[in-house]
């Protein structure tokens, strides 16, 4: 046995969660894990620690430490997705910086850009799972209701004595205890409409120098996102059709214009910057599979859509952004600059096309 053989070599315990488990994936085998575990009504988390389909150690919540860790991995694929979206991107995790309870990664090549919020972090796992091609290695890390925040995939090229040193650095001393999970996240609560004053907020809208500022402005009033955009309305923010996200992929690819996508959950913000090159729709799934970056959407989740100005100093930044039923957001989209510099015309020409598509 290998190094890592020897490391996944636990005994499992039959459990109620692994019989049913067993049972499903035998009726419908092509479920994703986490399609699993929603029919199952158990926390993903539930069937990584119970040996569902894989091997699996727990590790300690040393989060800061074995993310400060990764760079040892050599080359990796990191995933973050919620419930409609899926961004894979291949890198070295490196340049890692944390202060207090946020996290950001951004290599030099920007190939690894996270936006990491510790304080969500509740569960780790080393992962291994057969597959035709052979055993995949990962750690994969999820919030305290056990939905995924993060997994960080080996590839071929990887450092494997690292990834064995990790786990043995970071294994936790309690393997077997059952887990405890939190019903779910925390839902922030807002302010409903009637009591924020949409004249101040367009007014503040108005007087930004600087993207981030948003995210002070969502505080002060206690809104969501979509709310900003609703009680503001135009020209800062208008509802655009969800179904232009295809035809803007396209175009994006067709002419070779280098975007900025977002994909984020509450514990993590994974960021592709560049090209995209082949897209393709799947079923339900309107997928960009590049050799380094694969973005997966799943467009009957997607629900609204929002073309959104926002004034700097460097002048107007265009994003499109599109959000679940619940709220939440899916996926952002950005054209490429550098601080300090315009906006990109032909990204905005892009996003402002989308208004032939505009919602009634």
């Amino acid at each position: 046995m290998s190094q890592l053989e020897i490391l996944f070599d636990r005994s499992i315990t039959a459990s109620r969660v692994f019989e049913a488990f067993t049972k499903l994936e035998q009726t419908e085998p092509s479920l994703r894990r986490k399609d699993i575990a929603d029919k199952l009504k158990v926390p993903e988390a539930a069937l990584i620690d119970n040996q569902c389909g894989v091997r699996s150690i727990r590790l300690n919540d040393q989060f800061k430490e074995i993310i400060e860790t990764l760079p040892s991995l050599g080359h990796i694929m990191s995933l973050t997705r919620n419930k409609a979206a899926v961004h894979e991107r291949h890198g070295i995790y490196s340049n890692v910086k944390i202060n207090g309870p946020m996290g950001l990664v951004i290599t030099p090549d920007r190939k690894i850009d996270l936006r990491i919020i510790l304080t969500r972090w509740a569960f780790g796992f080393a992962v291994a799972e057969n597959t035709p091609r052979g055993d995949r290695y990962s750690l994969q890390f999820f919030d305290k209701a056990g939905v995924a925040i993060q997994k960080i995939f080996l590839q071929e090229d990887s450092n494997n004595q690292a990834y064995s040193d990790l786990i043995s650095e970071f294994k936790n001393g309690e393997q077997d205890t059952a887990l405890t999970f939190e019903a779910s996240a925390e839902a922030p609560e807002y302010a409903p409409d009637t009591e924020v004053d949409s004249e101040q907020l367009r007014t503040d809208w108005k007087k930004m120098t600087d993207v981030h500022q948003f995210f002070g402005m969502l505080r002060r009033y206690k809104i969501s996102r979509e709310q900003a955009f609703r009680l503001t309305g135009a020209p800062y923010a208008e509802p655009i059709s969800p179904n232009t996200l295809e035809r803007v992929l396209n175009t994006a690819s067709e002419t070779q214009l280098p975007i900025m996508c977002f994909v984020g959950n509450h514990g993590n913000i994974q960021i592709h910057t560049g090209e995209i090159k082949n897209i393709k729709v799947m079923g339900p799934w309107l997928n960009v599979l590049d050799p380094e970056f694969n973005l997966h959407l799943l467009q009957p989740e997607i629900t609204s859509a929002w073309l959104v100005r926002k004034p700097t100093e460097d002048g107007t930044v265009t994003s499109l952004e599109f959000y679940d039923q619940e709220g939440e957001t899916v996926a952002q989209f950005f054209g490429v600059r550098q601080e300090g510099s315009p906006e990109n015309p032909q990204w905005r020409e892009l996003a402002e096309s989308t208004q032939e598509k505009v919602v009634a």
